[in-house]
């Protein structure tokens, strides 16, 4: 009797351990949608304007920093 209650205890130890995998391995996939292109999808707003334009940089003359031999030779 005690052999019977050490089979029957094992058994319901291996079903019950083993339950949650069976049951994992049926779950089917979540369905997702095809991914955004990264400048989004055709015809879709282009989003918020840009920062502002900045005015244009005043461009200095060039200087020459060609300097003189000093050392005279």
């Amino acid at each position: 009797m005690k052999f019977f209650q050490l089979l029957l205890s094992l058994f319901l130890a291996i079903v019950l351990c083993t339950m949650p995998l069976i049951k994992a391995q049926e779950i089917p996939p979540i369905p997702t949608a095809a991914p955004t292109p990264p400048n989004g999808e055709a015809g879709a707003p282009a989003g918020p304007d840009g920062p502002p334009t900045a005015p244009t940089t005043i461009q200095s003359p060039e200087v020459s920093t060609i300097y003189p031999n000093y050392a005279g030779k």
